[in-house]
């Protein structure tokens, strides 16, 4: 199959993959990663609180729920984010809650899978996707721990999805996914299921000229706010630099006034203009 550039797969989730028709591609993707099969059932409301005040808003892109009732969050980050594991928690921690009423048993409670396809470097490791769940283990046990076995399945799971670091060899059907996520094109082989619906469903080539014009639209705004946070970042970094310079000056104006004139740090901070602690922290760096 040639390798024909295809519509990105976060516009795929917000116009595309949300129809009914097209779940098909979505369950494929979803089977690849889990390694059993999904039949979708619907696509839920991604932001469940838009309308509480001061509440936070859920910024995952799809919430998929399955036949068994389990709801898939998955996201597509550009961005690095200091706090986006705490974030991923918080989200699956509400849909969970959300998920009964106060009346319901905890019996009822949703199992949540959180998927993040990410387009930086998460964390430290070679690979490019890893799994994360909630176990138990024997500590009283020294010599042979064994796991709790568990009833139920009923805590969140994540998955996240390390796309710059896939190498571009193909050796399983998730590989083909991730090929496509990093390159927007379909890989010559087919491991994948549907992967030749996916080929003609994203297929660029195919799209009328209203689609191609909002799919550019898209990816224009998409550029433009890449540019800006990336010129945000560097200003940032420009400004880090200079208080850095002004702090290095001061230090060394510090040790000659503490450990020449023998001055005082109240003295020092008096002379020099600065905060008291500032000078004080100076000083226990020495």
């Amino acid at each position: 199959m040639a390798k024909r550039e295809l519509i990105s797969f976060d516009y795929a989730m917000k116009y595309i993959l949300r129809q009914r028709a097209n779940f098909d591609i979505l369950e494929s993707f979803l089977e690849a990663l889990l390694g059993y099969e999904v039949t979708i059932v619907e696509i839920l409301e991604s932001e469940s609180d838009k309308d509480r005040i001061g509440g936070k808003l859920n910024r995952v892109d799809l919430i998929a729920k399955d036949t068994n009732g389990i709801q898939m969050v998955i996201e597509i980050q550009y961005n690095r984010e200091d706090d986006y594991l705490e974030r991923i928690l918080w989200e699956t921690s509400k849909i969970i809650a959300d998920s009964l009423d106060s009346s319901d048993p905890y019996g009822n409670i949703t199992k949540v899978i959180s998927i993040s396809i990410l387009y930086f470097n998460l964390g430290r490791g070679n690979g490019y996707v890893y799994k994360g769940k909630v176990g138990f283990e024997d500590i009283g046990d020294k010599k042979n721990p064994q796991p709790l076995k568990l009833k139920r399945d009923v805590f969140p799971e994540y998955y996240l999805i390390n796309v710059e670091r896939f190498k571009d060899i193909i050796e399983t059907p998730l590989d083909e996914w991730v090929y496509i996520f990093k390159n927007s094109k379909v890989p010559a082989t087919n491991k994948a299921k549907h992967m030749d619906k996916v080929q003609e469903k994203l297929d660029i080539l195919q799209m009328t000229a209203k689609e191609k014009k909002a799919y550019e639209y898209h990816l224009k705004e998409t550029r433009i706010a890449k540019s800006v946070l990336k010129s945000a970042v560097a200003e940032g970094e420009k400004r880090g630099e200079k208080r850095g310079e002004a702090r290095g000056e001061i230090k060394g104006e510090v040790k000659t006034l503490y450990t020449r004139l023998k001055m005082t740090p109240q003295e020092i901070a008096d002379d020099l203009g600065v905060p008291l602690d500032t000078v004080e922290q100076i000083i226990s760096e020495l």
